[in-house]
């Protein structure tokens, strides 16, 4: 097994975990504030996270094209953290957001192998893709554990945890 494929296991672990989150979460957890955060919000975070630093083409201006839906847009953007009032993202919503990023990471994984894990992404930086794709998968399990807690201390079920490439 090549390390890019290794890789490529390790991210869809996470990312699949945080896909359980968006699945179990019951809708009175998803959004409601939990330690400031609603659920939801830490779902939406991480894909724009995904997004952004997961893509082909580091040189080209980035655009947003992820399918949140426009009364929420600016605020996600900015990466303010919304509150209650300003509305909320539905669990159809998040999966259409899902939907639309595993095609992205689908030709992102395509094109990638281990020659091209130690290249810098910026001319000006030296992120390689190793490090964006290992920091996207510590990013991921950062806010799929702030979400598994939530689930736990209100009562509810835990992820289940998906390793190796488990489903």
């Amino acid at each position: 097994m090549t390390t890019t494929e290794m890789l490529k296991i390790q991210f869809y672990d996470s990312y699949n975990m945080l896909k359980e989150v968006a699945r179990i979460c019951p809708d009175e957890l998803w959004y409601s504030e939990n330690h400031g955060l609603p659920v939801w919000n830490h779902v939406i975070h991480t894909l724009m996270g995904i997004a952004f630093w997961l893509r082909e083409d580091y040189e080209s201006v980035f655009s947003w094209s992820l399918p949140f839906p426009e009364r929420l847009g600016k605020k996600i953007i900015d990466n303010d953290w919304v509150e209650l009032s300003d509305g909320f993202l539905t669990k159809t919503e998040i999966n259409n957001c899902f939907d639309y990023l595993d095609n992205i990471l689908n030709r992102f994984w395509l094109n990638l192998n281990d020659e091209t894990l130690n290249k810098t992404t910026w001319k000006e930086y030296s992120f390689s893709y190793l490090s964006v794709i290992t920091a996207q998968i510590r990013h991921i399990m950062c806010h799929v554990g702030m979400c598994n807690a939530a689930l736990i201390e209100n009562g509810f079920e835990e992820i289940k945890w998906i390793a190796y490439g488990e489903e």
